[in-house]
Parts: C-alpha cells; sequence; structure tokens
C-alpha cells in the first residue's frame, strides 16, 4: 500500500483482513466490491489524496497503538483522513490536540475547511456570533464526530473574534474559501479596531483568488470574485474620510459612484431636494450599508472634526484628501479627484 500525496509517499505492508476488520473503508476497498482482482502477487493499492503521517496515525489507531501528536499540521491532516475514512475515533483524538493547540497563529490553519465536518452554522444561530466569554450552547443532534468539529469551529471563530488584526494579516487567510471568508467578515463579534483591517484583508484574498481562477487581479476581477455581499459586508461608514480615501476607493474595487455615495455619508452632508435625483440613483443601497459598530468594537483617536458637516470642516476635509491624493499614483488620483468633482457638485448645486 502506498499512501501520501503524489512525489511525497510511504509504503506500508498491511493484513488486508484486519484493516477489514477494523475499518468499513477499507472493507470495500481491500475485500468488497471494489477491491482490485486476484493476483498471484499481493494487490497494491494507492492513496493519493491523503497525508502520508496523517495515514500513518490513521494505521497506528486501527492496530491499537498510541496516537502521539508533534504539529498542528499533522493533526489537522488527520483529522481530514480520519472523515475520509470513517473514523470518528480517531477525529476526536485529533480535534481534542487541536483544541489545546489552538491559538492566534494556528486558528486558520485549523478553521480551513473544517465547516465541512462541522453542523451547519448560520447567521441567527445559537453560538454563531458567540464572544470568547460567553457559555457555550447545546451542540445540535448529530454524529459524535460532527459535534466535535462543530465545537472546535466555534472555538476557531471566538480566537478570530479576539484577535482579527494578527489573523487577517496572515498569509493563511488568502488560502480560505470564498464562503469562510464571507462567513469571517459578516461577523457582528470581530474586535476590530478599524474596518480598513477587514478591508485590506479581503483586498489581498481576491487578488489571491484572481490569480486562482487565471485572470488578472485587477479592481473590477477582483469586485467580482469578492461579490457584493462580501465587499459591503466591511462597514465603510465606521471609516474617517482618510481611511476611506486612502483605501477602498483607492483600491478601485468600489465603482466612482459607490464611492461618492460612501464619502458622503461618512462627511454626514446635509440632504436636500436638490439631490433627490441623485439620492434616488445612488449606487448603494442604504441596506448595504451600516454604522453600527461591530458588538467588540472599539473606535481609537477619532478625530471628531473630520465628520462634521460645516462648512469649514468640509474646507479642511478637502485639504486631507488632496494631501493623500498627492502620495497615490495617477490612477488613483484620477479616481479621487472624478469622485470629488461629482461630490462638490451635489453639495454645492
Amino acid at each position: 500500500m502506498i499512501a501520501g500525496l503524489p512525489g511525497d509517499t510511504w509504503t506500508y505492508c498491511v493484513e488486508r483482513e484486519r484493516l477489514a476488520r477494523r475499518s468499513e473503508w477499507f472493507r470495500a476497498m481491500l475485500t468488497g466490491p471494489l477491491a482490485p482482482p486476484a493476483t498471484n502477487s499481493p494487490p497494491l493499492l494507492r492513496l493519493q489524496h491523503v497525508d502520508k503521517r496523517a495515514f500513518d496515525h490513521f494505521l497506528r489507531y486501527l492496530h491499537d497503538e498510541p496516537v502521539n501528536f508533534i504539529s498542528v499540521s499533522t493533526a489537522r491532516a488527520t483529522l481530514d483522513a480520519a472523515h475520509q475514512y470513517l473514523c470518528p475515533g480517531l477525529a476526536r483524538l485529533a480535534v481534542s490536540y487541536l483544541e489545546k493547540h489552538l491559538t492566534p497563529s494556528t486558528v486558520l490553519e485549523i478553521y480551513q475547511g473544517l465547516g465541512l465536518y462541522a453542523n451547519d452554522l448560520r447567521e441567527g444561530d445559537s453560538g454563531f456570533d458567540r464572544s470568547p466569554n460567553s457559555p457555550s450552547a447545546p451542540p445540535p443532534p448529530g454524529d459524535d464526530a460532527a459535534l466535535v468539529c462543530t465545537d472546535l469551529l466555534l472555538k476557531c471563530l471566538s480566537v478570530i473574534d479576539s484577535n482579527p488584526a494578527k489573523v487577517l494579516h496572515q498569509e493563511q487567510f488568502e488560502e480560505l474559501s470564498a464562503q469562510e471568508v464571507a462567513q469571517l467578515a459578516r461577523r457582528n463579534t470581530l474586535n476590530i479596531t478599524s474596518e480598513c483591517i477587514l478591508f485590506s484583508a479581503l483586498d489581498r484574498w481576491a487578488a489571491a483568488e484572481c490569480r486562482r481562477q487565471g485572470v488578472e487581479p485587477l479592481p473590477v476581477n477582483k469586485r467580482a470574485v469578492l461579490t457584493d455581499d462580501v465587499c459591503f459586508s466591511v462597514r465603510y461608514l465606521l471609516m474617517n474620510d482618510r481611511e476611506f480615501v486612502s483605501g477602498p476607493m483607492a483600491s478601485g474595487i468600489l465603482t466612482n459612484e459607490e464611492c461618492v455615495h460612501i464619502v458622503s455619508k461618512i462627511l454626514r452632508h446635509p440632504e436636500s431636494s436638490k439631490n433627490d435625483s441623485f439620492r434616488n440613483n445612488a449606487a448603494v443601497h442604504s441596506s448595504r450599508l451600516s454604522n453600527a459598530p461591530r458588538m467588540a468594537y472599539k473606535r481609537e483617536d477619532v478625530d471628531c472634526n473630520m465628520l462634521r458637516p460645516g462648512k469649514k470642516e468640509r474646507q479642511d476635509n478637502r485639504k486631507n484628501r488632496r494631501r493623500e491624493c498627492a502620495s497615490q499614483g495617477q490612477r488613483t488620483c484620477a479616481r479621487i479627484g472624478n469622485c470629488l468633482v461629482q461630490i462638490l457638485a451635489c453639495v454645492f448645486d
């Protein structure tokens, strides 16, 4: 038997009957309808979709030998193997090790793909937005392996909530699936000091996803892979104008019309009947924009002068934007200038 990913394999000599007695999966593969045809020489079975060390732990478990993990990577791969080969006892051992070694540095490695083994979690479900200090709710009905994986998933989300700045800056974030990214971006309990941190992480993930799909990471392609739902999970109205101009606006992911609308909301421009046509044609529906702080959100050093709607303050804000534009490339400056013209036209019309 050869186990391991292509180019990184280990070879084993195993007793077919013994494995078949301990594992339903191997019973089908070695003695059941999927067994290789009988030959004079022992049949060779290749397992190319399992980590070699994870498979080694799997065999140890079937042979009633001690299973000792020494790294999060191997324990996580073993959890995958345990589910693939229908071995809930080994899954519990792997989960136990992962829980003990769950830190901000390891959480994304553990979290990635874990939802495949856990019970479904949806917004509004008990525990979905559970804070780290909240008591655990009894898990929903299901098989034992799914229950322990669900509990591990909730613990991962709690660690991410408590340390979003450190977690979102990791390269591992770029390897998450679109569903996993959306789940994190929509969380109300992210203890994040600035929405710019989340937007920057989404921008990096979108660039990586574009390359995985074989397209250039241009702003229009990034927007396509992010989808509107994830793009507007960022609470832009919690940014000040400087943060928005240097981040989301400069990225090009948002359209000019969306930038105009959001900046006018950030600056709290008074609405009047003269701007009815602009509001009616707004590119961003009001339901997509939220200025509600996340539950653990703590705003630091907010410059209130940048948010006042008075004439002097608006003039100061325009000066701030011009200083920001000076450090941007020609393309960014052109976008910002175009947006400012539209904003001024709406404000002073």
